[in-house]
């Protein structure tokens, strides 16, 4: 079988401030733990080596299920609220970085609670197929290409009355690069999907396409 990696990152104070001695235990699907390992002063963890898939499954255009195995993730320390993050994907020959934003408790607090956060499938793993949403219109087109920097995210459907978040543009296409294209693929591969992003974004800000549906840049 093949062999992917997993790095932790403890921090706090909006990213600001890395947690020393964590605990950080990393599980398997059905519980069982693999590794219990203990941030050091930069609030990180060791690399470990987890088994997973061979990276071909994921260049096979017929093959249908998930390329990658999953693994979960707890992370407690005295003081602060603990986070169980799941659905963790460990691809062959890459490192995953997971940063752990640990909450301390407040005074009134006499245990931690547990936030728990699950990853789940990307979008390129997802059945359903994804449609722009809204009639056929007009749409204006502005004078110039504009760079949308913070962009605004629907997080939901176009439809949804989901919260409406800013990112940077650079943010806003490593996370959508992130969850449509496995970093096992070849590199012309991810590159020309990224410019796709890329473009597809730009067109809908140049066209104003969002605006003249009543909404907002979404993905």
């Amino acid at each position: 079988m093949a062999i992917g990696y997993l790095i932790m990152q403890a921090r706090t104070a909006h990213d600001a401030v890395p947690i020393k001695g964590v605990t950080v235990r990393v599980l398997d699907d059905l519980g069982n733990n693999i590794y219990t390992l203990t941030t050091d002063e930069s609030g990180e963890t060791q690399k470990v080596p987890l088994e997973t898939m061979d990276k071909s499954f994921s260049q096979d255009p017929a093959f249908s299920g998930i390329p990658y195995v999953s693994y979960n993730v707890l992370a407690q320390i005295t003081g602060f609220n603990s986070i169980y993050v799941s659905e963790i994907p460990i691809l062959d020959g890459q490192t995953a970085v997971l940063p752990l934003a640990l909450v301390p408790m407040q005074e009134f607090q006499r245990s931690p609670t547990l936030t728990e956060i699950s990853i789940g499938k990307p979008a390129i793993a997802q059945q359903d197929l994804r449609n722009q949403e809204g009639d056929l219109v007009s749409t204006y087109v502005l004078r110039q290409v504009v760079i949308p920097n913070p962009i605004t995210v629907h997080l939901g459907s176009p439809a949804s009355s989901a919260s409406n978040v800013r990112v940077s543009f650079p943010d806003y296409v490593k996370n959508v690069a992130s969850s449509e294209i496995y970093p096992t693929w070849p590199e012309t591969s991810m590159t020309a999907n990224i410019y796709a992003i890329i473009t597809f974004a730009l067109n809908r800000v140049y066209t104003e396409w969002y605006q003249n549906h009543g909404s907002q840049i979404k993905k």
